[in-house]
């Protein structure tokens, strides 16, 4: 699923614009300019029926935008969130049911101290996938 969602992500015009091919799983390679976007599965889960595996399986995902100013973090999640929001078909062999905002908010990502400040918009999603 996860190189699937990346794939979706790359395609879009939008966030190409804002990010380039600057989107990864868990952790930014160190030194990579900004706005970037992170993404993380919190959870997953496979659904069952009383014969066992259904195919179907559900996992949450946390999509970060980084960035140097509030409005470049915020403008890259709401971009990835624009395209995956509603978000049915196939992509990368793997059928996904459907996509759903689940929450969004604003986080610092660095301490007021650094040199550098670093802002964070974050959102969940939930994903039925196949």
């Amino acid at each position: 699923m996860e190189a699937a969602i990346i794939a979706l992500l790359l395609a879009d015009a939008r966030v190409k614009a804002i990010a380039g091919d600057r989107v990864h799983f868990v952790r930014a390679p160190q030194g990579l300019p900004r706005p970037y976007g992170l993404l993380t599965v919190v959870s997953g889960t496979e659904d069952y029926t009383m014969l066992g595996a259904s195919g179907l399986g559900r996992a949450r995902l946390q999509i970060d935008g980084y960035g140097e100013t509030y409005k470049s973090a915020h403008d890259l999640a709401e971009a990835m969130l624009a395209v995956l929001s509603g978000f049915r078909g196939e992509r990368s062999g793997v059928t996904f049911k459907g996509i759903f905002i689940d929450s969004r908010r604003d986080l610092p990502a660095s301490d007021s101290g650094d040199v550098t400040p670093l802002f964070r918009r974050s959102a969940d999603i939930i994903i039925w996938f196949s």
